[in-house]
């Protein structure tokens, strides 16, 4: 059983309002069982057939404004009508949202509400705007349709009248439910505070004698946590350092050894390459004299077994060749990082603009980096550092190289320096793929790598710490998956006595 029926009182005289208003009335009678019946299922029902009951209703009252519009009724009629439009989507809007709270509104209340709205409306409001709107198309002026309107007889006027006395009822009664639901929240806030004021002095108390009774409890573990931290850090330092003299060892000693055979591998391709030049040179030559040959000799070459893979042997003996050539300056280039990361030198320090071995490095790299990152310099003013500028040229050359490797596609490598107590620091930092905790913890290991086999030896970073650790100073990683990486060089800030000293100059670059 539908909840409103539509009635020939509703008829304006406009056929498209009409059957909006038939809509909108389809619209309530769907939400009414519902709401009427209450509980969980209203709840996870009502929601949506009112949204779709708010969009309509919008859609008509724009309807309705652009035929108002068009046929110019007057302005304050317009504003007025176009005002009670507004209102119904806020109520309902409210009521809605008030319903599914549970906040002194129920299901009937809010069907009331809608079916009394709606034929207040539909008799009052739609047809007075319908009843100008065609006397304006048949000639009259604005002034004239609205001075024409007869609001004082008939039976929709009487069903309108009982719908806004009904409208109104509902609004004085929800608005008394409210206040006084305001004045239980008062007096239980009220309750409440005085309550709390109660549970506050006793919580004040207890928590001075808690306070009291903890200080010396969280000096102790204070001084705990960090004897604990510092032994951590000794032993990792410890760890670290045996480890790299172990490796140092032993890599000092295989690079030797390989590199009395690379010398002479290295010499006999070279010899090699000569010879199959000259080789391939004789067999063109004999491929010009073929044709001429006796007939007999030629068939005599022809049948022998190397002659059937001689055009495969001239195209791959030269690729065999190249291919060894690069293998060998592969292993050449293992066995030059092995001898950097064994050298122990510490000659040829100076105090250096660190800015300028950066912008060296940046030179030596610009290849490398111009296709995959954009380079982004926040240099600050730093005091000359006493180091090997060609050592500290190579580490800033691996993280940069590092960096941009990275970085898949195009991304940004920030470059940043500043100073902090008796040391200046350098952080060198990309939007790259970043690292996981467990390769961070493993990256300076010598030998460790996380490119695929052949593209890198895990010497790189391990030469990187060892050359700062030389230099007195620290090098420190922060990554996460997916946000980059940062890598941070600390480095001790030259001594006032070697500025002093002869050949140099103080001063910042």
């Amino acid at each position: 059983m539908n909840l409103m029926t539509w009635s020939e009182h509703f008829v304006s005289g406009i056929d498209a309002v009409d059957v909006q208003h038939k809509a909108l009335v389809e619209m309530i009678n769907a939400a009414a069982p519902h709401l009427a019946g209450g509980g969980e299922d209203a709840h996870r029902t009502v929601g949506p057939l009112l949204d779709k009951l708010v969009r309509y209703a919008a859609s008509h009252f724009q309807f309705e404004e652009n035929l108002m519009q068009q046929a110019g009724v007057l302005p304050d009629y317009f504003a007025q009508h176009q005002q009670t439009h507004q209102t119904f989507v806020d109520e309902v809007i409210q009521m809605r949202t008030q319903y599914e709270k549970g906040e002194s509104l129920s299901g009937n209340d809010l069907l009331h509400f809608l079916t009394s709205w709606l034929t207040f409306h539909i008799l009052s409001e739609d047809k007075h705007m319908a009843v100008q709107v065609l006397a304006i198309r048949r000639g009259d002026t604005a002034a004239q349709a609205f001075e024409a309107l007869d609001t004082s007889k008939g039976a929709p006027q009487a069903v309108y009248n009982a719908a806004l006395v009904d409208l109104f009822s509902l609004l004085t009664a929800r608005n008394r439910t409210l206040a006084e639901a305001n004045a239980q929240v008062l007096e239980a806030q009220r309750a409440l505070k005085a309550a709390n004021s109660l549970l506050e002095t006793r919580v004040l108390d207890r928590t001075r004698e808690l306070a009291d009774a903890n200080t010396a409890l969280v000096v102790e573990r204070q001084a705990l946590v960090d004897s604990i931290a510092s032994l951590q850090q000794a032993q990792a330092r410890l760890l670290q350092s045996e480890k790299m003299a172990a490796v140092g060892q032993l890599a000092a000693g295989v690079a030797h050894e390989i590199n009395n055979p690379i010398g002479f591998v290295s010499s006999n391709l070279g010899s090699l390459s000569g010879y199959v030049e000259h080789m391939l040179t004789l067999l063109a030559a004999y491929e010009k004299i073929r044709p001429g040959m006796p007939a007999a000799l030629r068939a005599g070459i022809d049948s022998l077994p190397a002659h059937a893979e001689l055009a495969y042997i001239r195209e791959d003996a030269p690729e065999l060749l190249r291919e060894s050539k690069e293998g060998l300056a592969r292993v050449k280039r293992i066995v030059n990082d092995l001898r950097d990361f064994t050298r122990m030198d510490t000659a040829d320090r100076a105090p250096t603009d660190i800015h300028a071995v950066l912008d060296s490095a940046l030179q030596v790299v610009g290849n490398e980096l111009k296709y995959k990152a954009e380079v982004v310099k926040a240099y600050a003013a730093l005091p000359p550092v006493v180091c090997n500028a060609a050592q500290l040229g190579q580490v800033f050359v691996n993280l940069l190289v590092n960096a941009a490797q990275a970085i898949e596609g195009h991304g940004t490598i920030t470059l940043c320096t500043g100073t902090a107590a008796q040391a200046v620091w350098i952080d060198i930092s990309d939007t790259g793929a970043g690292m996981a905790p467990e390769i961070q913890q493993r990256i300076f290991e010598p030998f460790y790598t996380t490119k695929p086999v052949g593209q890198g030896t895990g010497l790189g970073l391990s030469i990187t710490w060892d050359i700062v650790k030389r230099h007195g100073g620290s090098l420190e990683v922060q990554s996460s998956p997916g946000q980059g990486t940062r890598f941070r060089i600390t480095l001790p800030v030259v001594p006032a006595a070697v500025l002093a000293g002869p050949g140099t100059s103080p001063g910042s670059p």
